[in-house]
């Protein structure tokens, strides 16, 4: 057969399904860290074959980067044969990596496993044409992709049983104390895992499932453990020795006997109650707020197909080069940013360049989002337009969603309403570029609004003064003017704002210029982009208001 230079493009499926089915942080922390791993080890034996890898930034053992899960690779001198056995090397040792990660000889959790995740590729000849070539095995590997093979469960009977705590698709195979049927426990021969920090009691997993919750390091953070960050990392919680096992028991409510029950806790109660009291006195004496919110951060590069495929550039032959220098640079960015996450701001889940998926503790919310956008520009869209002639003198951005959540609510819940939020925020308008944040209340209540990232230095200023100078309580007068009159003149409303600022003063020394300028910056924005009819329907005013609603929020929980 006829060597000749050739692309070549992998992917690993399914992802969505396979990171929001997680019903705790290590979960999704797993689910990350599988398909970071699936790819280096494909990248790595492409390398080892004498291919460039294209996209994205790869770095043989370097254990701190995550990788999406797909990737392309260039090789200069191979035969469709060759490529074929690489392809089949690559799935083969993808899936053995994966059955040795188990740590579990099971059958039927193996077989959860290998008939899971299915894999695609595609190669097509460079001709000396690069773009034609990325044009065509995108093509490619779309439409095979458009092809689905699926095997018969239990031998074409289905599978008949009990289903999985988290996904509900497959039926458990290991479980902590729960009844299955007599036929379920014949054919799957389920086990049953003691360790209550891998699987509570009453809760049963399938194989997938059970392997992302065991998957990587053996020591994740919490929902909760996110939620008090800003404490934790002033305390020495060595003086809370029983505590400090499980940052649930930080909140009053889960001391109880059903808590303890559910969650294996050995232990008299009475010693952690007791030891919760000195907790809470030494916190209080330190001036610091308990919160059971946390935030979720996820973005996504804006346009980044339009991107790829070379048709922003002003000459489409350097659509290789720029391929590489991007690769690059988001590499380059997702390694400051992974390695700037981390306590007491929060957790990186997933940082693979232009994605990002990070929990982040709400005293830090502002700085970290500031510092995602600044180093985006810095790292990667500002060297970019240095370094190309893109048409129309465009920039790269990106768009995100954030989600406040209380640390009880279902993690999938979560997860999807950050990415309604992140869809929401690209929709809003155009040239997309913006931010949508929602506050999913334990009441039920959701409000989200939006921002520019433009206005994001805003929010903090605004903050700070609800915290130290006034009073919240104009916001609910403001909404109940404007929402009788509908879509009023911005002069009506900066008039009303002055004069509902003088009235809502805690001090007769507080100055309202700074929280008027601030709010009066809020509400041009909004005027100057006349908020179109979006997800949420929101009109110009609703959106202002939605933005101080959720400030207020916020404030209630740091004070």
């Amino acid at each position: 057969m006829k060597k000749s230079e050739k692309l070549f493009l992998f992917t690993i499926t399914p992802v969505q399904d396979f990171i929001s089915q997680s019903r705790k942080l290590r979960d999704l922390l797993g689910s990350s860290q599988i398909l970071t791993d699936l790819s280096a080890i494909g990248m790595k034996i492409c390398e080892d074959a004498g291919a460039q890898v294209v996209f994205p930034y790869f770095t043989q053992g370097d254990t701190n980067r995550s990788y999406p899960n797909r990737f392309m690779v260039k090789f200069a001198n191979v035969d469709k044969r060759r490529l074929e056995e690489l392809a089949k090397t690559i799935e083969n040792s993808m899936k053995n990596h994966l059955q040795e990660a188990v740590h579990i000889d099971h059958p039927q959790i193996l077989k959860h496993i290998e008939n899971y995740f299915t894999f695609y590729w595609a190669w097509c000849d460079m001709e000396n044409d690069y773009k034609r070539a990325f044009d065509t095995v995108e093509k490619r590997l779309a439409g095979a992709k458009n092809t689905r093979f699926f095997r018969q469960l239990g031998d074409g009977l289905g599978e008949v049983g009990r289903k999985c705590s988290v996904c509900g698709e497959r039926n458990v195979i290991v479980h902590n104390g729960l009844k299955l049927p007599d036929i379920q426990i014949r054919r799957d021969d389920p086990i049953r895992e003691k360790r209550t920090y891998i699987v509570q009691k009453g809760e049963g997993l399938c194989g997938v499932c059970y392997l992302k919750r065991i998957y990587g390091k053996k020591s994740f953070e919490s929902t909760a453990e996110i939620a008090m960050m800003h404490i934790l990392h002033r305390l020495d919680m060595e003086q809370f020795p029983h505590l400090k096992k499980d940052a649930q028991l930080l909140y009053e409510e889960n001391l109880t006997s059903e808590y303890f029950r559910k969650n294996g806790i050995d232990g008299d109660l009475k010693v952690y109650q007791k030891e919760f009291a000195n907790f809470e006195k030494v916190r209080k004496d330190l001036g610091l707020k308990s919160t059971s919110y946390y935030a979720v951060i996820m973005f996504d590069g804006d346009s980044m197909g339009e991107w790829l495929s070379g048709k922003k550039l002003k000459d489409p032959s350097q659509t290789e080069k720029f391929h590489r220098y991007l690769s690059q640079k988001l590499g380059e960015f997702a390694a400051y940013v992974k390695s700037e996450i981390g306590a007491p701001k929060g957790v990186t889940v997933y940082a693979g360049g232009e994605d990002f998926l990070g929990f982040v503790n709400l005293h830090a919310l502002f700085d970290v989002v500031q510092m995602l956008r600044s180093k985006w520009d810095e790292i990667v869209a500002d060297p970019l337009n240095s370094e190309f002639d893109f048409v129309e003198d465009e920039k790269m951005t990106f768009s995100a969603g954030v989600v406040l959540a209380h640390y009880k609510t279902p993690l999938g819940a979560v997860l999807r309403k950050a990415r309604e939020a992140e869809k929401a925020a690209k929709e809003y308008r155009a040239t997309k570029n913006m931010l949508c944040i929602t506050a999913m209340k334990r009441s039920g209540d959701r409000r989200s609004s939006f921002v520019d990232f433009s206005q994001l230095h805003l929010l903090p200023k605004i903050l700070q003064q609800l915290q130290e100078n006034f009073s919240d309580k104009f916001m609910n007068v403001l909404d109940e003017e404007f929402e009788v009159l509908g879509s009023p003149m911005e002069e009506m409303v900066q008039i009303e704002l002055k004069r509902l600022l003088k009235r809502a003063k805690l001090r007769d020394d507080v100055s309202i210029e700074p929280l008027y300028e601030a709010l009066s910056e809020l509400l041009s924005m909004d005027y100057l982009q006349k908020a179109p009819a979006n997800f949420y329907q929101q009109s110009v005013i609703a959106n202002f208001v939605n933005n101080l609603y959720l400030l207020r929020f916020i404030k209630r929980q740091f004070v």
